[in-house]
């Protein structure tokens, strides 16, 4: 019998389960205990008992499913029924054999003479003991009570946890946000009345070969919101080190087996953001010698927000969907992710291109020769919007040496290889940027 259950959950797909179980011996001393209830998944070497009450001699991890096979091997040396089935399902012949050995084929004994793998079915009386689709571990112990308490704890692959995010942005230049805790449990057990935690960072696990794989499925966030009736609204509470994060869930929840189920951690409003529209364009793009050439370079856009206006936690990395909501409606606008952050830091979505910003690059002329080059670039924007935008525009060079020695817009040079251009278009109109580049080669 589980008393408590507690669970780590890992974004690495593991978890560290660790349960307070009972037990009623009716006896005192040296005797045998089988601890069942363990998920296939669950890391052999990572299972441990502790107990006061009790002092654990041995312990042996036993897997054996059940299967045609386990079934003969458990029965080698007993009389085992053969039959065959009509095309109705009827038993249409029956005989009974003695299992000899089963080493590569089943081996009987059938009216004195020995038959190699007969052409029939088996019918087992039984499932003999020891064979289930479920680990057990067979210990010898030594309890001082009959009713005895122990604590069991594995590491088990299978159960995972994700941040989701729905990001609305509104008409008044704010937005909304909602985090969720979006927890996977992929095994078979169900864990009743579990105190949760989970846990943001990376953790060295040292893998097991006799584990099997599982696939994690992702939902949209707004689609698991519909389909999930029990969530709750959760500030969480957290603790950190230098390794990881733990956000810890308040309240126990049960962790069904083959289930989803998503906790909301987070609700904020009027919460600040700044759209970025930018592109980047590299002049190594070009050949040496390069007649004049007009290019379309997309518009992309990222919206940031500061971390600490979210919460004064460390917000878990996850997907951030990003919807416009107007007088209830929404429309979905893209995606982005982000990875965990803190404080000052940013969040910073990219979401894909813009429709509404369009930009034209064309190269005047780029000449590079054995001593010296020179660029003449000419870049215009359109904005398609109601209201003033501003793009940010960093220009690539692939060699330290350009010099932009001409433009008739103000840049910042970020380093030897890359200037930053903000270029600013009113609503409804265009601008044209033109700048000269040099290079002087020693």
């Amino acid at each position: 019998m589980t008393a408590q259950t507690t669970i780590k959950i890992y974004n690495q797909g593991r978890a560290l389960v660790q349960e307070e179980r009972q037990k009623k011996f009716s006896q005192e001393g040296k005797q045998k205990l089988i601890i069942s209830n363990i998920p296939r998944a669950a890391e052999p070497s990572s299972i441990n008992i502790f107990s006061d009450e009790m002092e654990i001699i041995s312990k042996e991890y036993l897997y054996q499913p059940i299967s045609i096979a386990s079934l003969l091997n458990a029965n080698i040396g007993k009389e085992i029924e053969l039959v065959k089935y009509g095309e109705d399902g009827s038993i249409s012949f029956s005989t009974k054999g003695n299992l000899i050995s089963n080493i590569g084929a089943p081996v009987f004994e059938i009216d004195g003479k020995i038959v190699v793998n007969p052409p029939y079915s088996y019918r087992f009386p039984d499932i003999p003991d020891g064979i289930t689709d479920y680990p057990y571990l067979s210990c010898v112990i030594d309890n001082s009570k009959k009713q005895t308490k122990y604590n069991l704890a594995y590491i088990t692959k299978g159960i995972d946890w994700h941040a989701e995010y729905n990001l609305y942005l509104t008409p008044d230049n704010s937005s909304e946000i909602e985090g969720w805790y979006s927890i996977h449990n992929d095994n078979e057990i169900t864990y009743e009345d579990a105190e949760i935690s989970l846990i943001s960072g990376s953790v060295n696990f040292k893998s097991s070969a006799r584990s099997p794989n599982f696939t994690k499925r992702r939902a949209g966030a707004m689609g698991a919101m519909a389909a999930s009736a029990d969530f709750h609204s959760i500030q969480p509470e957290t603790s950190d080190s230098e390794e990881y994060v733990l956000f810890l869930i308040k309240e126990k929840i049960n962790l069904t087996a083959k289930s989803q189920i998503r906790h909301k951690f987070v609700t904020e409003n009027k919460l600040p953001y700044n759209t970025i529209y930018h592109i980047s364009h590299s002049l190594s793009r070009y050949r040496r010698n390069t007649p004049t050439q007009t290019t379309d370079i997309p518009v992309f856009v990222r919206y940031e927000l500061i971390a600490k206006n979210i919460g004064n936690f460390q917000i878990p990395g996850g997907i951030f969907n990003v919807y416009e909501k107007e007088n209830g409606n929404l429309t979905y606008v893209g995606a982005g992710a982000s990875g965990i952050v803190e404080g000052d830091d940013k969040i910073k979505l990219e979401i894909g291109k813009t429709h509404d910003i369009l930009c034209t690059f064309t190269i005047q002329g780029y000449k590079v020769s054995k001593d010296r080059g020179k660029a003449d670039l000419e870049a215009v924007f359109e904005n398609r919007k109601d209201e003033t935008v501003t793009i940010e525009w960093i220009e690539q060079f692939s060699d330290g040496r350009w010099d932009i020695t001409s433009s008739n817009l103000k840049f910042e040079q970020l380093d030897a290889y890359r200037a930053l251009f903000k270029v600013e278009v009113p609503a409804k109109s265009k601008k044209e940027i033109h700048f000269t580049a040099q290079i002087e080669k020693e």
